[in-house]
């Protein structure tokens, strides 16, 4: 759905779809209309998934019901679907999917909690995804789906709560001034021994961190580095941190050096 008119408040028709869409984020909770001559009020069940497109952004309310996915313009021409697309077949694939395998999706969803680590309103609008990564990662053998949709949840609800960086984005940062500390210049460090440094600061396993991608990701979100300061030998990954830049992002975000 396109909201180019959601911020127009002259527009009669945007104030219903704001109830509607504000009402319809959760199941249980209907919107009440005024149905006939004789106005009888009468229930409508609205909750389903959406997806909303808006430039300007959401009113706090439906931002808080929703999880955001941020989009850049793109400076690139992006392929366009042939004339003669049909998304039918797809979608006649996932109508059998979930008729199959509703069980074990529900499974996931409702009697498995260890699954679901959040709550109150990031429960909510992660739980459905959080059983159907669980699902496609032990069924269709995806690997690490479930730790990448767990850990973009938890990230999610910190940024909701006003924390900037994660536990583990905090330690990467804290790991790169130790490997630096009293260097002025660019310094190559390899994943695996940032991962295990990470993991000393977290208290956990270096065996149970995960494979070293998310290294990358942390890194470039928190833009330490770029392709060109990154080389890949036999024994993994290495980036050029420079010790300076390390400095002022734990400076921006208020993190304190081990």
């Amino acid at each position: 759905m396109l909201l180019q008119r959601y911020h127009n408040p002259k527009d009669p028709g945007m104030q219903q779809i704001r109830q509607l869409l504000n009402s319809g984020y959760k199941q249980g909770m209907p919107a009440i209309r005024l149905i006939g001559e004789d106005m009888k009020p009468q229930a409508f069940d609205v909750y389903s998934p959406k997806i909303l497109a808006a430039i300007a952004g959401l009113e706090d309310i439906l931002a808080s019901r929703c999880i955001a996915i941020p989009m850049r313009r793109t400076d690139k021409k992006m392929p366009s679907f042939p004339p003669d697309f049909d998304g039918a077949g797809l979608r006649h694939q996932l109508y059998t999917l979930a008729l199959t395998h509703f069980r074990t999706v529900y499974t996931n969803y409702s009697e498995r909690p260890a699954l679901h680590t959040l709550h109150n309103r990031s429960g909510e609008l992660w739980s459905p995804l959080v059983a159907l990564a669980a699902f496609f990662e032990e069924q269709g053998g995806v690997s690490a789906l479930l730790e990448a949709i767990a850990t973009t949840a938890e990230l999610d609800e910190q940024i909701s709560e006003g924390k900037a960086l994660s536990d583990r984005e905090e330690a990467v940062l804290q790991a790169l001034e130790l490997l630096t500390r009293g260097r002025s210049q660019l310094t190559w460090i390899k994943a695996n021994d940032l991962r295990e440094r990470v993991a000393r600061l977290l208290g956990q396993a270096s065996d149970r961190m995960g494979d070293g991608q998310w290294i990358g990701h942390i890194i470039k979100r928190l833009h330490l580095a770029n392709e060109g300061r990154r080389k890949r030998a036999n024994d993994g990954i290495t980036y050029a941190i420079q010790p300076d830049e390390v400095l002022d992002m734990m400076r921006r975000y208020d993190v304190l050096p081990v």
